[in-house]
C-alpha cells in the first residue's frame, strides 16, 4: 500500500510533467478518486490562469475581451520564438 508521502510525491511529479491521467497511475488504485479530484482541480486552475493571462494580454493590446485573438497572437509569438531558436 502506498503511503501519504508517496501520494504527495506522485502529485508533485505529475504537476511538473502532466502528460498522463494521474488517477490511472499503476499502484495508486486505492487513491483513484483523490487523484482524479486533484487532477481536475489543477487543470481547472491552469485553465483559469491561462484565461486570465489572455484577458490581460487583450487589454494590453487594446482589444479588451477578445481572448481568441489574444490567444492566436500569443501562439504566433511562440512560433516565432521557436523558429528564431532553430536558426543556425
Amino acid at each position: 500500500m502506498k503511503t501519504r508521502q508517496d501520494v504527495e510525491f506522485l502529485k508533485a511529479n505529475w504537476k511538473d510533467d502532466p502528460c498522463w491521467d494521474l488517477e490511472t497511475t499503476v499502484g495508486f488504485e486505492a487513491y483513484k478518486d483523490e487523484l482524479l479530484k486533484y487532477r481536475l482541480s489543477q487543470e481547472e486552475k491552469w485553465w483559469e490562469e491561462y484565461n486570465n493571462r489572455l484577458k490581460e494580454k487583450a487589454e494590453e493590446m487594446g482589444i479588451p475581451g477578445n481572448i481568441k485573438l489574444a490567444a492566436y497572437i500569443e501562439k504566433l509569438e511562440d512560433t516565432i520564438k521557436r523558429l528564431d531558436n532553430t536558426r543556425i
